[in-house]
């Protein structure tokens, strides 16, 4: 079959991401035949015109979006993104009901939409943009499947994890059973161990990936799928289970060489959820990078958990710089209410064996939750400014979604009245810290130069991101908060 496959992100901070979703995807239909034509809306300076000129080039049989995120998840400042990605499907509609060369049964293409943003509320989303399909979760296996079964003229509603328009609509989007990262509803025809992803390199040939690395400075790679952690806001268990699954060591090494040597980047972002955990898989992976000798720098998402010296001495030797640990808060009570399983002693522990290993750190906070008061703000605030760290990144409010512990709270205590309300952009923030959260974080920040608040103060004017990337600068934003752009090294891709 002919398929364009679009990605429709284009959120350009604080770097442009690259649709890595999308290219296992790509290469999972690839390898069964299918012409692909990739385009990639981040880059786009029309993408109305670009989608409109594309459907009239290629006639494509299969339309498929991929949607990366329902809005920027920041408060105050919000950005919502479904009525951009409403236009982009109605154009494609549009430019499509053109075209005479569309060699399908109804002479117009089937679209499909996917991606994590369509997986969070399947339903609803299969509404709110008026197409055929959606794959929730997954789409190695799933993808495939539903195109195979569009050729044979089958109902692709057999599919674990896709949606069709012509289904009954269910009182809940998310009532049913939960698609779990690759494993649905049990059906007879289909059966999949959401392991394929795992055996496969992703098609970045079929994207700009080196101006990615140009403009973002940076290639992302996942080493595991799946969650074990039970954080109630957290949205991972939902969309990619809550049981890890692990790509071999080699196999991730493989592919960051694969990288350097095509591409000439060096400068990676491992984007699983939490990258040490489980602690043997992240030595495995520094083991297989010490060996290599590729002579590249990585940064990753991590948890204070396991966190010890001799692990982050050895992340160091493989290469990594700097970590985003996702600490949310450095109170007690706090921490326990958002159900985050380590402590406030483990918090200065990991920024301390951070600084004996040399790894930068950031720590990721999110002030608001339940039980959050003007002293719990105040506790964390001042521990974690003791920690000394190379940047924070401050979250006021928690964005609640469904399936998740605190958006099933939400509903049964009022919070969020219907199911619906989710799909738009909605906050949860303590009653007791309503009006002095606010204030608060933007004085405590505006004395420090290294407190990012996405939510509440612009931190970054686009013209300044464009000439940091411009002059090589390849490490993540935040590494310059501390010491600024000409004290810190620059690094340049050779």
């Amino acid at each position: 079959m002919k398929l364009l496959l679009i990605s429709a992100n284009r959120e350009p901070f604080p770097d442009p991401v690259f649709p890595l979703g999308l290219a296992y995807v790509a290469e999972a239909v690839r390898r069964q035949g299918h012409e692909i034509r990739v385009l990639d809306l981040a880059f786009s300076k029309s993408p109305v015109q670009d989608i409109a000129r594309v459907v009239a080039e290629e006639s494509p049989e299969v339309i498929a979006f991929s949607f990366r995120n329902l809005d920027n998840a920041a408060y105050p400042l919000t950005r919502f993104y479904l009525p951009d990605y409403q236009t982009l499907v109605q154009t494609a509609k549009d430019a499509a009901a053109l075209s005479r060369k569309i060699k399908t049964p109804s002479g117009r293409p089937w679209l499909i939409a996917g991606g994590s943003a369509f997986s969070l509320m399947p339903r609803m989303m299969l509404d709110a943009l008026g197409v055929d399909y959606g794959v929730e979760g997954e789409g190695e296996d799933a993808f495939p499947a539903l195109l195979w079964a569009l050729e044979e003229g089958l109902s692709p509603l057999d599919i674990p994890g896709v949606f069709g328009a012509e289904q009954i609509p269910l009182p809940l989007a998310f009532s049913e059973q939960s698609f779990k990262g690759g494993i649905s509803r049990s059906q007879k025809k289909y059966s999949f161990d959401g392991s394929t992803w795992s055996r496969m390199i992703p098609a970045r040939d079929l994207f700009q990936i080196r101006r990615y690395g140009r403009v973002g400075g940076m290639a992302n790679i996942q080493t595991k799928r799946g969650c074990v952690f039970h954080c109630r806001y957290c949205t991972y268990p939902v969309l990619e289970g809550s049981t890890h699954r692990l790509r071999d060591p080699e196999s991730v090494a493989d592919e960051i060489q694969e990288i350097v040597e095509r591409d000439h980047i060096r400068s990676f972002f491992f984007v699983d959820s939490v990258f040490n955990i489980p602690t043997s898989h992240a030595e495995g992976i520094a083991d297989a990078l010490i060996r290599r000798k590729l002579r590249i720098r990585w940064s990753a998402y991590a948890s204070p958990s396991g966190l010890t010296l001799p692990i982050l001495q050895k992340m160091a030797a493989a290469g990594c710089d700097g970590l985003e640990v996702g600490s949310d808060s450095a109170d007690k009570s706090t921490l326990v209410a958002l159900g985050k399983g380590f402590s406030r002693d483990q918090i200065l522990d990991v920024s301390e064996h951070c600084r004996k290993a040399g790894i930068a750190l950031c720590h990721s906070l999110i002030f608001g939750g339940p039980g959050e008061t003007p002293e719990t703000v105040k506790n964390t605030c001042r521990t974690i400014d003791e920690t000394k760290p190379m940047a924070v990144v401050v979250m006021a409010g928690v964005r609640l979604y469904p399936r998740t512990p605190m958006g099933d709270w939400a509903l049964e205590t009022g919070h969020v009245k219907e199911a619906k309300d989710f799909l738009a952009p909605v906050f949860y923030i303590d009653p007791s810290v309503k009006t002095f959260l606010l204030p608060y974080l933007e004085q405590f920040a505006a004395k420090r130069g290294n407190w990012i608040l996405p939510g509440v103060v612009a931190p970054l004017r686009p013209i300044t991101q464009k000439l940091i990337r411009f002059v090589g600068y390849k490490k993540p934003l935040w590494h310059l908060l501390r010491y600024g752009v000409f004290k810190d090294r620059v690094y340049r891709d050779r």
